[in-house]
């Protein structure tokens, strides 16, 4: 089961995505996915608390465009929980990753994307002294959920 979602796009990083995935014949859901896995990783330290969402800035005259995504049910939840760790709108996310990474990852793109895509994806509640805990795991940990220590 896909979920279909959607983002907003600027016209300049919306062409560039386009013509990588032309170029690679991948879809510009996968470029994206592979793009804020890196992201993720990059800012992993990088959470925010207490704060409002952000969204991308506007600039006057530049035109922005929506873009239809069908992602796999573990990447949408993902990229939720990127929204939610460092309080930036999805589209803000996709945008920063565009422009810092995608010529960058592009040579890994075009040699084999299901190695660098975003995969295994989980979360599980644990309840310690009453209080209830959700523990969202970007990958598989070695060791079971409840063998790990909570820092």
């Amino acid at each position: 089961m896909m979920i279909e979602t959607t983002i907003l796009i600027n016209a300049g990083l919306l062409q560039k995505l386009t013509k990588v995935s032309i170029n690679t014949g991948v879809s510009r859901g996968s470029i994206i996915s592979v793009l804020l896995k890196r992201y993720a990783i990059d800012n992993e330290r990088c959470s925010v608390q207490w704060s409002r969402v952000k969204y991308q800035e506007r600039n006057a005259g530049e035109a922005r465009h929506r873009l239809h995504l069908m992602l796999n049910p573990d990447e949408y939840e993902f990229f939720l929980d990127l929204r939610k760790v460092f309080k930036k709108s999805v589209s803000s996310c996709v945008a920063e990753s565009i422009i810092k990474y995608l010529d960058e990852m592009l040579c890994k793109i075009k040699s084999n994307t299901d190695n660098y895509r975003y995969k295994n994806y989980s979360f599980c509640r644990v309840t310690l002294d009453g209080v209830v805990c959700w523990i969202l795991s970007w990958g598989v940990p070695r060791k079971p959920l409840t063998q790990l220590r909570l820092e």
